[in-house]
């Protein structure tokens, strides 16, 4: 009896080791590569490379410009607090490969306040220490997922990861004291200059590399 309570035991711990390493799918399908290789990444995986390509470095909380395999600009940035993860309803950053599907807010002032992409009115900056929201302000690049099953449409057990679908964009903050740091909730945060600035310099279609 004890021999088949011990076999029991074995099997099951077999089966959570098993589907602990199922888990970790998206990890490994995400790689770090150096700037000098994204275009060659990218080809791999069967899409056009852009003239500029942007990477998010959520370690570092930076996005790095490539243009031509070399780091053009980098910006200071705030991924999710919760890591990185690609399930709809975990506010988590989504890894892998995006592009640029659309751009809103353009013309509009600093610290323009949007709600489901819909401009609503102008945020005063106010002391940090009386401000409690962080909205979606300034401009809006918004992100959809190019890897099929990590990061666009459903994963293998059918839940849906789509990172459009998810709405993660690129975005001003209207708490730039954060940037530097993972304290959002999935999307990209940036400077309501800096943001402009990116807005203003890549066209939409621009490719995104999330790692």
């Amino acid at each position: 009896m004890l021999e088949q309570l011990q076999m029991c035991l074995k099997i099951m711990a077999g089966f959570l080791l098993l589907l602990l390493s199922c888990g970790c799918t998206c990890t490994s399908a995400v790689p770090h590569v150096p700037p000098e290789k994204m275009h060659e990444h990218i080809s791999s995986l069967g899409v056009q490379p852009t003239e500029h390509i942007l990477m998010v470095d959520t370690k570092k909380q930076i996005l790095a410009v490539l243009h031509n395999g070399k780091i053009k600009k980098t910006y200071n940035i705030s991924t999710s607090k919760r890591g990185t993860g690609q399930k709809i309803n975990t506010f988590q950053t989504p890894q892998g490969l995006h592009r640029i599907n659309e751009k809103i807010g353009h013309g509009l002032p600093h610290y323009s306040i949007f709600h489901r992409r819909q401009y609503i009115g102008t945020w005063r900056p106010q002391p940090r220490n009386q401000h409690r929201k962080d909205y979606i302000s300034t401009r809006i690049l918004r992100l959809e997922g190019l890897q099929p099953g990590l990061n666009k449409g459903r994963d293998r057990l059918g839940r849906i990861v789509d990172s459009e679908t998810r709405a993660i964009y690129i975005h001003g903050t209207t708490m730039e004291w954060k940037l530097g740091a993972p304290t959002g909730k999935g999307c990209v945060h940036m400077s309501a200059a800096d943001v402009v600035k990116l807005f203003e310099s890549v066209p939409t279609g621009t490719l995104v590399w999330i790692h």
